[in-house]
């Protein structure tokens, strides 16, 4: 890449080069013609304006112009100088641009010819030291554009080593990053400003494959942890019972333990199935008008005995004719995640409430409780998978996918879930629907 850049960069400069001084060249010679001709013209009005005034022509060494010769309408020349048969060619087109002429001795003359009053005028001038003087230019011209040439190809390697090294620090930084050292990063010290922002945004990037590493290496861990549990205790009771079972009952309570298992492992294993699905930008929802009490009544009916059993108390605020476009399916489960935890962490005489309300086309519904609240340093994760805070991680208290599939559930509708908790007080979790596409996600009469 530095070769090619290089020879760019001096290619451009040489055609910059070339065509400047050509031009320039060029200029000089187009302005000395034009001059020359001005000149010529009005040694022709000279001639004009002399016989007109003394009706004779001026002697030789009276002209102006080196040589003139004139013509009448019939093309006879009825005046000219001793040497202009030599030094003024044959024929001129009137009125055209002048033109060279080279004599026998290799003298150039510059020669023009104007038609007035009849006659044909035609008048040169000595030009050689002109035209020595360009061909002195196009000499000078060779040898400065040859060493400009050079260097510019040497000026263009130096510039793109130059440029090219903070470009080669950061690929070589960018090869040395692997698994094992994710930690580091590109250093934006003394980058130049065009590379400062690429820089910045491969750190970023770093920071988000980091991040994501570390993400799949606690799902890992944390998936071989929640399945070694449910395997390993079919297997001790599949070998205690065939080392000790004697009875029909004793074998009924040990199928009932692998039974009991095995459906967590099927849970398990169907909501990393849900997680991984939801993963898939092809997922398409199912998407139905719904009435939002409606539905937040119904979910409420169907927790109602739970919520009884536990002593707590289980409430829905939300205005009638609130509708959304949701898919019921997912909003269901999202909702009964969230008040499965709600109520395993409300002590009795507790109270849960399902709210909904809508503001500027956007439906916000929440589950608060009156529980043991969330410290704030677990808040940030609370949406992981597998995360659960160290008070949670007893038996029987799920294994952490809950609120990841809420957060899914609410992500695949294009919305965004919070949470606001403080130990001892309870937690409040709001799903954010927000309008999108054609159809409002939200339209409340």
């Amino acid at each position: 890449m530095g070769r090619r850049m290089a020879a760019w960069y001096a290619g451009s400069s040489a055609v910059l080069l070339i065509v400047a001084t050509t031009s320039l060249y060029w200029m000089i010679a187009a302005s000395l013609d034009a001059e020359g001709d001005r000149w010529l013209g009005e040694s022709i009005e000279y001639l004009r304006n002399y016989q007109l005034r003394t009706g004779r022509y001026p002697a030789p060494e009276d002209s102006p112009a080196d040589e003139a010769r004139i013509r009448d309408e019939e093309g006879r020349v009825i005046f000219e100088t001793p040497a202009s048969s030599d030094r003024l060619p044959a024929a001129i087109v009137p009125g055209a641009a002048g033109v060279d002429h080279r004599t026998a001795a290799g003298r150039w003359y510059r020669a023009l010819s104007r038609r007035a009053d009849g006659r044909t005028y035609e008048v040169c001038f000595d030009r050689t030291t002109e035209l020595a003087l360009l061909g002195r230019y196009r000499h000078y011209m060779a040898f400065v554009l040859i060493p400009a040439l050079a260097a510019t190809a040497v000026a263009g390697v130096v510039i793109a080593r130059r440029g090219l090294r903070p470009v080669g620090n950061m690929a070589e930084t960018v090869r040395r990053i692997g698994p094992e050292r994710l930690g580091e990063r590109i250093a934006i010290g003394g980058l130049p400003t065009e590379l400062d922002d690429l820089a910045r945004t491969f750190n970023v990037m770093l920071d988000r494959l980091q991040e994501s590493f570390g993400r799949l290496e606690r799902f890992s861990g944390d998936i071989a942890h929640e399945l070694r549990t449910p395997v390993h205790a079919i297997r001790n009771v599949a070998e205690v019972t065939l080392a000790t079972s004697r009875t029909r009952d004793e074998d009924r309570e040990a199928l009932a333990a692998c039974l009991d298992s095995a459906e967590t492992l099927s849970r398990l294993v169907e909501r990393l199935l849900f997680l991984a699905r939801a993963d898939d930008p092809r997922m398409a929802l199912d998407l139905e008008t719904l009435d939002v009490a409606g539905e937040l009544t119904a979910i409420r009916d169907f927790y109602g005995p739970a919520a009884e059993e536990a002593g707590v108390d289980l409430s829905v605020a939300a205005p009638p004719r609130l509708t959304a476009r949701l898919d019921r399916t997912l909003f269901q489960r999202a909702l009964g995640n969230l008040l499965t935890n709600a109520l395993t962490h409300t002590p009795a005489g507790g109270r849960v409430t399902i709210a909904a309300s809508a503001a500027s086309k956007t439906l916000e519904v929440s589950v608060s409780d009156t529980g043991d609240g969330v410290a704030e340093e677990h808040l940030a994760r609370l949406f992981d998978r597998f995360y659960r805070p160290d008070r949670a991680r007893t038996a029987g208290q799920g294994v952490g996918l809950g609120l990841s599939i809420v957060k899914s559930i609410v992500e695949l509708h294009r919305g965004r879930a919070s949470v606001a908790s403080r130990p001892g007080e309870g937690t409040v979790v709001t799903l954010h629907f927000p309008a999108g596409g054609d159809d409002e996600t939200v339209i409340s009469a």
